[in-house]
């Protein structure tokens, strides 16, 4: 027979702390990128531009329609903002104090803008500019929803750093940009995916960050030292470097085709890679120049993927402020091929200008000096279109929108201009013509009256009502919604969910959600050179009542870093979120997803629950104890698994989701009691044990004094029997009385 016991006979029996809570250590969490989300309106940010690249500055509202899920929508107001608006609203914004909410996000579905910084052939002399060019544009005054990330071009796009609002985490990747690690192009995206709700990726199957070991990319590229280069200019003067640049200048007039196609392949890569990615890129390519074959039906195709992909390159011509420019390259490849031009038909001295010996009779030479001069046509056609490498970088940029720094090293205007490019749009408003709010991804549509122009913009967002003060998503919601909208929702892992009820009353009612994951099923991502495995997991839960409205919203992201001695011991238990909240008598139902951001996957579950309405005495779910945790200070009167068992201790209930138990265990169940204030008499407890749909035992018991909010909680040894087991528990009051019960299972041994 069951021996009921008063909570505080217990607690010395069974204060344990639980190994996860041990072996975790979580970190000071930086902010997190936040849009925001409205539920009377939408705001949403337009991006024109014509097929030339080029941002069109003259529309109206009628040259606009706005569907929402296929039903046209209301402009409501729209307007044009210029990018240098935002830029000096941010310059004045006082360093000194946080931004307001206002200042943060000035639109709830504003444009999503990528900054790619782009490392290209970068030599050892020129790397050191691009870095220094980079740390420039970085003190600039970026939007919070702007990302930056920098990549390394050379066969391949390889990631340098992933798309991050943190500038400090970009600074740190641009000092390291050559040594550093590189990272798996899926991963380095998956921030940004999720940060876009127009793109559902939980359910695509991406690992984590791949185990790259250290690469370091470089490419030696020029041509001559120009003898009018000044000396002391940031470059090697040296006779070796000299006669360096001399032979790859030798070779880039040999396979100037094959280096032009390369770097050609380099571009369409690069666009390739990008054009997946949601929003509009902006491209800041660090290039000492660009080859070209001398084909304009190849470039204009080039130009023309870019911008379909909604990618504007802004080239930064790495050689700086120098003599030794591409002007300058052109200008000896022209006297190169005049050279050549004097020895047709004419005598030269046997050591001519060019280097080759030519028979004074016949005025020709060896098959090398006739091949030189068969080549005098070509090396025009270099000198002309190929040499002048900035030329290349130039029709690019200009191309796609953008623009050439060049011949300056004076960055501050150019890159101010840039960021007016990347801020510049239209704001439309408009009123949804729904009003349901149920956390459905909703999908808008931008049409133009002229077919030449193409939108960017948002084309959906999550449908939330605004629950309290808070009207923003932080991007691991976005993920977590993202999951619960696929049309097969992902469940990779085991995920544990339970709705409990405390406090019944006739207004509203008090209700814990309970979710359990196992952390082995949790991605560890070791990082070596701390010795520790990190892990992150997210959960959000969306509560909906009878009619698919959100009436409630809970979400927490918490990173562990578990040093690597207790990683086995952290593996072994579970990781528990509980979310107290109170709801109108009723049925509901819980949607929620959890989010394994360190293997970017997903579990998602859904269960129902009612929320009670009672009079007389009251009693709340009866649910297993898996520990209890001590609470410092005192306890929250809001949350009904935190009680008083003493008036220095307080104490927090961790439940056990898991209702098959292993054989020899001995479980152990909470639950409180609600007297009637109104009935005089004293409540009691009848308790029964089930074992198979058989009773028995059964028994009666007293109750302790309600505390200072009047509730009794209690926690009590289950009995332990192998088999199928039910405890129902009754409270009792005069003629009042509540009943719950729990069915569990303990193995045979």
């Amino acid at each position: 027979m069951p021996k009921v016991l008063g909570i505080v006979t217990l607690l010395t029996l069974s204060l344990t702390q639980g190994k996860w809570a041990a072996a975790q250590e979580t970190p000071a969490q930086a902010p997190t990128p936040t849009f925001r989300s409205s539920a009377q309106e939408v705001v949403l940010d337009l991006i024109v531009r014509d097929s030339h690249g080029r941002q069109v500055k003259n529309l109206q509202s009628g040259d606009f329609e706005i569907y929402e899920d296929g039903a046209r929508q209301e402009i409501r107001s729209f307007r044009f903002v210029p990018g240098h608006e935002i830029v000096q609203a941010a310059a004045k914004r006082d360093k000194t104090q946080p931004a307001s909410p206002a200042d943060v996000v000035a639109n709830p579905l504003k444009a999503l803008n990528l900054v790619c910084i782009v490392y290209q052939n970068l030599d050892a002399y020129t790397k050191k500019f691009a870095v220094d060019a980079t740390r420039e544009f970085l003190k600039s005054q970026f939007q919070p929803d702007t990302w930056v990330a920098i990549f390394s071009l050379d066969s391949q796009l390889s990631v340098l750093q992933p798309f991050t609002t943190n500038t400090n985490e970009i600074m740190q990747a641009a000092a390291n940009a050559f040594t550093g690690r590189t990272v798996d192009f899926a991963s380095s995206a998956a921030a940004v995916l999720n940060a876009s709700p127009t793109v559902v990726t939980i359910e695509v199957t991406m690992g984590g960050p791949q185990g790259a070991g250290i690469i370091v990319t470089q490419k030696i590229t020029g041509g001559e030292l120009n003898p009018l280069a000044n000396n002391g200019a940031d470059v090697a003067t040296s006779a070796g470097a000299n006669a360096m640049r001399g032979d790859l200048a030798e070779q880039r007039r040999l396979f100037n085709g094959i280096e032009a196609g390369r770097e050609t392949d380099q571009i369409l890569s690069m666009i390739g890679r990008l054009q997946a990615l949601p929003g509009r890129k902006t491209v800041l390519l660090l290039s000492p120049g660009l080859a070209s074959r001398g084909e304009p039906e190849m470039f204009k195709s080039m130009v023309d993927k870019a911008n379909k992909a909604n990618i504007s390159f802004y080239a930064l011509d790495v050689n700086g402020l120098s003599l030794n420019s591409n002007g300058l390259a052109s200008g000896e490849a022209m006297g190169h091929a005049a050279s050549l031009s004097a020895t047709q038909g004419s005598s030269p001295p046997r050591n001519s200008s060019i280097g080759i010996t030519v028979d004074p009779n016949t005025g020709s030479g060896s098959a090398v000096v006739n091949m030189e001069k068969m080549r005098q046509s070509d090396y025009v056609h270099d000198a002309v279109r190929t040499s002048d490498t900035q030329a290349t970088l130039r029709a690019l940029s200009e191309g796609t929108g953008g623009f050439l720094i060049g011949s300056t090293n004076d960055f501050r205007k150019p890159f101010q201009r840039l960021l007016e490019d990347v801020d510049t749009h239209y704001e439309a408003i408009y009123r949804p013509s729904s009003n349901k709010y149920d956390g459905h991804l909703r999908k808008i549509e931008v049409k133009t009256a002229r077919a030449d122009l193409s939108v960017e913009s948002r084309t959906g967002y999550f449908a939330l009502p605004a629950l309290g003060t808070l009207t923003e998503l932080a991007s691991y919601e976005l993920a977590a919604l993202a999951a619960l909208n696929v049309q097969t929702p992902p469940h990779t892992f085991a995920l544990s969910s339970a709705a409990y009820q405390f406090r019944p009353a006739a207004g509203t009612s008090q209700d814990v959600l309970a979710f359990q994951i196992p952390a082995a099923n949790l991605t560890a991502t070791p990082e070596p050179s701390l010795k520790r495995h990190r892990m992150d997991v997210a959960v959000l839960t969306l509560v909906k009542d009878t009619t698919g409205q959100v009436v409630d919203k809970f979400s927490q992201d918490s990173p562990y870093d578990i040093p690597d001695d207790k990683l086995a011991s952290a593996q072994s238990t579970d990781v528990m979120f509980t979310h107290p909240l109170s709801l109108p008598p009723g049925h509901y139902i819980a949607e929620t997803a959890v989010v394994d951001r360190e293997g970017n996957r997903a579990s998602t579950k859904k269960i129902g629950f009612q929320s009670p309405q009672q009079n007389g005495v009251g009693m709340s779910s009866i649910l297993l104890v898996q520990r209890l945790e001590p609470v410092n200070g005192k306890v929250d009167a809001a949350d009904p698994m935190q009680f008083q068992a003493q008036p220095a201790q307080g104490f927090r209930v961790v439940p056990e989701l898991v209702t098959s138990l292993s054989a020899g265990a001995h479980p152990n169940v909470y639950f409180v009691v609600y007297p009637d204030k109104s009935i005089a008499e004293k409540p009691k407890l009848q308790v029964e044990l089930l074992v198979g749909g058989n009773r028995l035992a059964k028994q009666s018991a007293d109750l302790p004094a309600p505390d200072a909010t009047g509730a009794i909680p209690m926690v009590i040894s289950a009995p332990a029997m192998a088999g199928a087991c039910e405890l129902r528990i009754t409270a009792v009051q005069g003629n009042s009385q509540s009943m719950q019960s729990l069915a569990y299972t303990i193995a045979a041994k």
